[in-house]
């Protein structure tokens, strides 16, 4: 039978030792075994075999990425191919995990309870998954067994419940983690939604899983892991510093939900490059704190699934497979895969890769690891090489926009028992201080164990199975009751330290927060107590109604952590509120008239202290829209954790509604009522005397049918701005969300939630000036991508990128010939400007855009050492659905030589720069332009 030879292939295997190592040139042959040669210049090599053959190579000193020509031979057949020298030196660290969520779709005790109640025909639940106890004796049994096998604990929430039941296992935990084949990642409660929670929730997460973990269990937490967490607050690589953590690891963040690999929308981009930076980064906080982070490109099931493989050759090239995806992505010749997905057994092939693959090649490695393996390995041939890690503030949002209002009183419940949490422990502080009684150390704890485990990315954001809702609703109600009753305690024991001796009846006013208050109060009457009126500290009379029993009245400064007292005397108190004629509100700062014809909407909210209108001229603000829902999403399948409106939304400004106008001796507001779809509502439109704001309220008061989602409106005309988002401890800026779309043709609606408040301003600006000087205008500054020249000097852009998340602006770090941040089909997010670093002799997107641009902006450049080059178009108009923002002219971009110089320049968050051409029509601009 003839020799044939049916192909060649070029591998980046090694064979040998560790010192000289060979790659492997991988020879397909038809017949009997034979001798296969390979030889070409500086490169040759021989086996002998038939099928599939290795053949090793000796190359000469050539650098990796060298392309070699050979000829290879196989008795009398012959083929011409190329080598590409590979790069020796490459380590895989296979990371045994299991996900456990103990609210999702069952509640925690019967996450922890047997499953062999359940069906065993897969209907319930995948064969291979696993009870939270089970999963811990899998893992334990089989890393006590065979010494190469390593893995992860994680959660609280399954951890405290396993070793109070099972004691006697904690030595067997010790005894792993001596040997090192287990480490107690997380450094949580659990993994937490952080963008949904408040900065001390975050916080005492971090307390009590560090605390359980370190302290009860023995170990030595350093790396977060929050593996399936629906993005991130950007505070959160932060507080991890803080807390003394060192590292994380993650796979939701920077771009949709399943990553750049695999699967979003439509057709899968199976390809990890377009990741605009390296799979290990430092993440670091608007503080400046961060930590060495890993994104797992491919998710975190990503080496779970070779566990169906039919034997041990096919996971061997499923694994293999899955590191030349991600190689092209690392940091440094150390790459994570992970192993495991949700509840899941120890997988019945890494062990014996582990093995199996180390007696036939000396690189690439693959081995069973823990993260602290791997990160040591990141750190330490970072710091051999005399590199940094890539710094990277991006937002790491929206995933999952369904997240933010599903199930809504599950965001309320958090909120409501964080505020009363906090209250609580101030007061009761101060009470403890004032020998009022013993600090309520108990009650609190349990308070915060409760709001920490209602943080669960599954719990707060609404995902739940409505058992596990109605479980969960329990242990918010506990955990507001609990604080509350400790908040009321010690305001009473305080209280009754105060001196309210005097005429008529005394009412303290105490303020928890670290700053004076104004405003309005409200105060429940005795039934004896009817007719009132209010004066203050000095005798001064104070506007009060009564309305109902509850009286009303204006607390004018009462100090940050402290109190004022209020006297209440006989009199004949005002109504909150009186009939009265017109359309328009107004107090002291604010103007507002509503439209009946137009369903009650806002037509008009006037600024008078600035003399303008804040509404686009001829449209309606505090509009009602109503969206027909998908009931899951028409590709992903998937429900509540997605936004899924089908397209367009029928506004409450399309009927009629009935306005009426109240006043009072406090306020005047303006009460609209109407009908959208078939949905009534109630609109409260308040503006209070000495308040510098508009209070809006909604109210659906009646509805039938359902997959229905309803936003509010303002289109508000402040030229010059973009969104800000105030998040947990820091403020920063976010693009526009596209709510007007069929997600079944443009997923990606970029809502967002913010902690407390959100608005259209800026957080840092660029004035424009042309080339003599004379004013152009300024522009707010969003969200960046900042352009390195290349990977190595990516950390060189530290204090900048530091500078500028500081004053509200995340940054994406990318080099000049990654991919460009900005293409919705993969990015979570979209920036609104760049920052090029360096000029066309040294970064070549630099070169590119100023080609583009024009001779007059390199002029520009080299003269000043920083040009503005605007966009080819106003941002409205690239800002759209399915927006793909990777041009470089597509957004504006600022090409700066002198780094040091603009971080400087940022101190007051306002930069300034010189522009050589026009700007875009001011059209949908962000710029406002000098006058």
């Amino acid at each position: 039978m003839p020799v044939t030879i049916t192909a060649v292939e070029c591998t980046d295997l090694f064979v040998g030792t560790a010192e000289t190592p060979r790659q492997v040139l991988r020879v397909s042959i038809e017949g009997p075994p034979t001798l296969v040669t390979a030889q070409g210049p500086g490169v040759r090599g021989e086996a002998t075999g038939t099928g599939t053959v290795d053949v090793p190579l000796d190359l000469a000193d050539i650098a990796p990425g060298s392309e070699l020509p050979v000829t290879v031979t196989a008795g009398p057949a012959r083929a011409e191919a190329t080598v590409t020298v590979a790069e020796p030196g490459w380590t895989m660290y296979l990371i045994s995990h299991f996900h456990y969520d103990p609210v999702w779709w069952n509640t925690q005790a019967a996450y922890t309870s047997p499953w062999e109640l359940l069906s065993g025909d897969a209907t319930t639940r995948p064969l291979w998954e696993r009870n939270g106890f089970a999963l811990v004796d899998a893992h334990l049994d089989l890393a006590m067994r065979d010494p190469v096998y390593k893995f992860v604990l994680a959660e609280v929430d399954y951890l405290k419940p396993y070793f109070d039941q099972h004691p006697e296992r904690r030595a067997d935990l010790r005894r792993l983690m001596e040997r090192g084949q287990v480490e107690l990642v997380g450094g949580t409660y659990n993994e937490p939604n952080t963008n949904l929670t408040g900065a001390e929730a975050t916080i005492r997460n971090l307390v009590y899983g560090i605390g359980y973990q370190r302290d009860i269990l023995g170990g030595d937490p350093q790396t977060a892991w929050q593996l399936d967490v629906f993005g991130h607050d950007p505070q959160f690589p932060g507080y991890l510093a803080d807390a003394g953590l060192t590292g994380s690891a993650w796979a939701r963040g920077p771009f949709h939900q399943w990553g750049p690999v695999q699967k979003n929308f439509k057709a899968a981009k199976d390809d990890a490059t377009l990741m605009q930076f390296p799979s290990e980064f430092e993440w670091v906080s608007p503080s400046g704190n961060g930590v060495l982070t890993h994104y797992m490109p491919h998710h975190y099931s990503a080496g779970w699934w070779m566990d169906s493989s039919e034997d041990l050759a096919a996971a061997e090239a499923a694994v293999y497979e899955l590191y030349r995806k991600l190689k092209p992505v690392g940091a440094t010749k150390n790459l994570l895969l992970p192993v495991g997905t949700d509840y899941t057994p120890p997988n019945k092939w890494v062990t014996e890769i582990h093995r199996s693959w180390a007696a036939k090649y000396v690189w690439p490695r693959f081995v069973c690891a823990i993260p602290r393996e791997f990160l040591t390995a990141v750190r330490e041939e970072l710091a051999a090489t005399g590199r940094r890690p890539s710094p990277q503030t991006r937002d790491m949002n929206p995933v999952y926009t369904g997240k933010d209002v599903s199930y809504i009183d599950t965001k309320q419940a958090q909120r409501a028992g964080e505020v009363a949490a906090l209250d609580g422990e101030k007061l009761a502080t101060l009470a403890a201080l004032q020998g009022c009684g013993t600090y309520p150390q108990a009650a609190l704890d349990k308070v915060w164990r409760q709001l920490a485990y209602g943080a669960h990315h599954d719990a707060i954001t609404g995902t739940e199975s409505d058992q596990v809702y109605l479980d969960l609703l329990g242990g918010w109600r506990e955990a507001h009751d609990l604080a509350a009753q400790v908040r009321d305690t010690a305001l009473d024991a305080l209280v009754g330290r105060i001196d309210t001796s005097g005429e008529g009846r005394a009412v303290v006013v105490a303020n928890t927060l670290s700053f004076d208050r104004t405003g309005i109060v409200s105060v429940r009457l005795p039934a004896d107590l009817a007719q009132v009126r209010v004066v203050d500290d000095t005798g001064a009379p104070v506007a009060c109604a009564v309305d109902r029993g509850t009286l009303y009245f204006r607390a004018e400064g009462v100090p940050a952590l402290g109190w004022r007292t209020w006297r209440l005397l006989d009199g004949r108190p005002d109504p909150l509120w009186e009939a009265a004629e017109g359309l328009t509100a107004e107090n002291q700062r604010y103007r507002v008239t509503a439209d009946p014809a137009r369903g009650g909407g806002l037509s008009s909210i006037h600024d008078k202290l600035h003399g303008r209108e804040l509404l686009r001229s001829g449209q309606v603000g505090n509009e009602l829209r109503m969206y027909e829902e998908y009931p899951q999403h028409p590709d992903f399948g998937e429900g509540p954790w997605h936004l899924l409106p089908k397209g367009p939304a029928v506004g409450s400004s399309s009927n009629s509604g009935q306005v009426r106008r109240e006043v009072g001796p406090l306020g005047e507001r303006l009460i609209s009522t109407g009908a959208v779809d078939g949905l009534g509502y109630e609109q409260t439109v308040t503006l209070w005397h000495g308040a510098d704001r508009v209070d809006c309220r909604t109210r659906v008061i009646d509805h039938s049918g359902a997959d229905r989602l309803l936003r509010l409106r303002f289109p508000l005309d402040l030229p010059g701005t973009l969104p800000v988002s105030e998040v947990a401890d820091a403020v920063v800026g976010r693009g526009f969300a596209l709510p007007d779309v069929d997600v079944a043709e443009a997923p990606w609606t970029l809502d967002n939630p913010a902690n407390t408040w959100f608005g259209l301003s800026a957080t840092a600006r660029v004035t424009l000036t042309d080339p003599e000087g004379a004013a152009l205008g300024e522009r707010a500054l969003g969200v960046a991508e900042v352009i390195v020249p290349e990977p190595a000097a990516a950390a060189d852009a530290r204090d900048l990128v530091v500078a500028l998340a500081r004053a509200g602006v995340t940054a994406t770090t990318a080099s000049a010939d990654r991919s460009r941040y900005g293409w919705l089909d993969v990015d979570s997010n979209l920036p609104d400007f760049r920052i090029v670093l360096g000029g066309p002799g040294s970064n070549s997107a630099a070169a590119r855009l100023l080609e583009r641009a024009g001779a007059e902006y390199a002029a520009v450049l080299a003269a000043r050492g920083r040009v503005w080059v605007p966009a080819d178009k106003p941002l409205t108009e690239v800002w759209q659905p399915n927006a793909d923002l990777r041009d470089l002219r597509a957004l504006p971009a600022l090409v700066v030589t002198d780094p040091a110089a603009l971080v400087a320049d940022l101190d007051d968050a306002r930069i300034e720069a010189v522009c050589a051409g026009g700007l875009p029509r001011p059209s949908g601009s962000p710029i406002t332009r000098a006058r």
